[in-house]
Parts: structure tokens; C-alpha cells; sequence
């Protein structure tokens, strides 16, 4: 819900700020932005700075306006101005905060957001995205005591969200992602059914789920989850991979070929479905060594992974193995175990905004504070009224 403009001329006049002309100016950037004429805003908001450079308003319509046309970074600059006229408005801080986690300068977001935090300790997209930043700072961290210790502060204001919103399936989610960055799956799945309680077509959290069930070797659960997410989002890659993985613990390697091959249609670059493609054809061969050319198929699979990611000794070894014809002949008991084992695990943790593009709504806002309509992300961010 976006203020009007005699809420902006009100805060404005709380400010100080008594030039007419200015907030005329701003005023007219507002309803500028409302209308989607943005270069028209901006215009707007530089006019009214002119006249008053204290006027946080216009400062902050200013960020609001490069922040809708993609210029992040711009938006960096007006928004401290507006913290400046006005530091005790916390949705300045917010909004701050915001820009420096779409651009990936998670720890400075973390410092914003506690100002904003300190301000109104109630507002819940505060709590949301202290959660998500310290979530993202903490996988990152190589120092398990402070991952540990980032992790445990974004538990805090993950649970402090879910608190304060119980009604939206995202603060759940976002609460699981960090119960399973903890080490913590019991809990995860937890969050992540609640979740789905609230909002059943949410694919990436049905995925994850289905992560921390494989986690605990629930493989039959795992799988249910994964299809469930297939379901909603029937081309992305890192579910068939998910999928193809569980079939392969289930020693069911042909429905785990076919999503390997699938999957590679969609990137061919990815050297490890090459990898467990190629080491389930080498099962498929020291099971009928009669039948070379899967012999050759493996052999093309990981000469062409190698291509993608040249530094994978355990490939190099493999294939010096396996590189003559009638290799099968010398194999020992333990070679079909051996491979096996080579299938990886797609253990890349859960789905989170920054390495899978899936970002809220941006602020554009008050303290008044209604969830996206549709909310299907992991510890997404950042979080805002539409």
C-alpha cells in the first residue's frame, strides 16, 4: 500500500521542511512513480532537492525511482540522504537495507536492517530479511564457529518472523533454510511443512523438503516431494537432478537415466549429471560386459565432462580404467559398489534468492506491510510490500 500524497507532504512538513515548491515537486515524483513514468520522477525528486536538500521525501522517491528502473546502485545514494534528514524512520533503513541485498553486500544490508530493527522491532519483512542476510553471510562463512554463530542470529530473526507473520508461508520456509544450515532437518521439515500448510504450490520449498527427508535417508519421501515440485515446475534441472538422484539410491537406474539425460538437454555443461550419467552406464556394462558400446557411451560422458571441468582427477582415473575394450574382464567384486558411489549427491543445500534469481517484490514503502500475492522462494529476499 503506497502513501498518498498528503501522508508524503505531512511527513515531509514533520521534517521541517516548509518550502511549497518542494514538495510540490516531490508530490508530483510520487504520483510520477505511481503512474510508471519514472524519468519523469526523477526529474520530479532532483527539482524538489534543489530547493530543499533536507527534504527525506524526495531523497527517498529518488532511491524508489532507480530502484524500478534496475539501478540499484544509484539507489544507494538517496536513500542515505533520506536516513540523514529523517534517521528515525525505519523504512528508509529498510529500504537501504533492501538495495544492498539485491546487490549482494549482505553484511552492510545486516547493519542497515538492524537500525531498521532498532526502530521497530515488530515490523515482520525487517525480521524476514535480517534472517535471509545473516543465512546468506553464514553458508559463506569457512569459520564454523562464526557460521555457526551467523546462522544461530538468523534463527533468531527467522523465528521472531514467523512470530510475528504465522499467516505467510515464505517466513516459514525462510526458517527452515536456516534450521537446515544448522544442521538441523527435524526442524526443517517442520518449517517447511507448515509452509506448504499454508501455500501447497510452492516448488521450491516442496524441494526442499524433499532435501532434508534424503537427508535422513527417507528416500520414498524424498521422492514424493520431488514430484510434488516437478509438478509446479516441470523444467527446472535441479529437481530432475534431485529426482534422478534418489532413483539412483534406489538402485532404479533407468528412470534416474532419463532424468540425467533430460537435464542435460537443458544445460549441457553440467559436468556432474555427465559424471552420474556415465556411472550408470559403467553399471549397466559390468552387469553385461557383452555389451560394449555402454562401455563407450561412459566413456563419452566423462571425456565430455572433463571438456566442462578439466580438474577431476577420480574422472582421469576412471577413464584410464575403462579405456580398453573387454575392460569388464578384469573387474573385481567391488567395482559396480565403487561406482556406484561415485553418483553425487546434489547436497548444494536449499534454494536461496542469490544463487537462483528468485526475488520478492523491492520496497516501495510505509510501515502498512501486506505479503506478495505469491510467495514461492526459499529464504528470499528481499521481502517488501508490493
Amino acid at each position: 500500500m503506497k502513501r498518498t500524497l498528503a501522508v508524503l507532504v505531512l511527513a515531509a512538513l514533520a521534517a521541517g521542511c516548509q518550502n511549497d515548491s518542494a514538495l510540490r515537486h516531490a508530490g508530483l515524483g510520487h504520483l510520477a512513480i505511481a503512474a510508471g513514468d519514472l524519468d519523469g520522477a526523477l526529474q520530479e525528486f532532483e527539482e524538489a532537492i534543489q530547493l530543499d536538500g533536507a527534504l527525506a521525501t524526495a531523497y527517498c522517491g529518488l532511491g524508489d525511482a532507480y530502484l524500478k528502473q534496475g539501478k540499484a546502485e544509484k539507489a544507494v545514494s538517496p536513500y542515505r540522504q533520506a536516513i540523514l534528514a529523517m534517521p528515525f524512520e525505519f523504512t528508509f533503513q529498510f529500504r537501504l537495507g533492501t538495495v544492498y541485498q539485491v546487490l549482494d553486500r549482505d553484511r552492510e544490508a545486516a547493519l542497515t536492517y538492524e537500525g531498521a530493527v532498532q526502530l521497530d522491532p515488530d515490523y515482520p519483512p525487517v525480521n524476514i530479511n535480517l534472517g535471509v542476510v545473516y543465512y546468506r553471510i553464514g553458508v559463506a562463512e569457512a569459520d564454523t564457529a562464526s557460521r555457526a554463530a551467523l546462522l544461530e542470529k538468523g534463527r533468531q530473526y527467522a523465528e521472531k518472523a514467523v512470530e510475528l507473520a504465522p499467516e505467510h508461508g515464505f517466513a516459514w520456509s525462510n526458517l527452515g533454510a536456516i534450521y537446515d544450515g544448522l544442521g538441523d532437518p527435524h526442524r526443517a521439515i517442520g518449517a517447511y511443512r507448515k509452509s506448504l500448510q499454508i501455500d501447497p504450490d510452492q516448488a521450491p520449498v516442496h524441494v526442499n523438503l524433499g532435501t532434508a527427508y534424503l537427508s535422513q535417508g527417507r528416500l520414498d519421501k524424498a521422492l514424493d516431494e520431488f514430484k510434488l515440485a516437478q509438478g509446479l515446475d516441470p523444467d527446472s534441472v535441479v529437481i530432475r537432478k534431485r529426482i534422478a538422484y534418489v532413483y539412483a539410491k534406489q538402485k532404479k537406474y533407468g528412470p534416474a537415466l532419463e532424468q540425467w539425460q533430460e537435464a542435460l538437454k537443458t544445460d549441457p555443461e553440467d559436468y556432474e549429471a555427465r559424471n552420474n550419467l556415465a556411472a550408470v552406464y559403467m553399471i549397466f556394462y559390468l552387469r553385461r560386459p557383452e555389451q560394449d558400446h555402454i562401455r563407450v557411451q561412459a566413456l563419452e560422458e566423462w571425456h565430455q565432462s572433463l571438456e566442462n571441468r578439466s580438474d577431476q582427477p577420480e574422472i582421469r582415473a576412471m577413464l584410464a580404467k575403462w579405456s580398453k575394450p573387454g575392460a569388464a574382464l578384469a573387474a573385481r567384486p567391488g567395482d559396480e559398489a565403487a561406482t556406484e558411489a561415485m553418483i553425487e549427491s546434489p547436497d548444494d543445500g536449499p534454494w536461496v534468492a542469490r544463487d537462483h534469481g528468485l526475488i520478492s517484490h523491492l520496497c516501495a514503502s510505509t510501515g502498512r506491510w501486506t505479503a506478495p500475492a505469491s510467495a514461492h522462494r526459499i529464504a528470499a529476499g528481499p521481502i517488501a510490500e508490493p
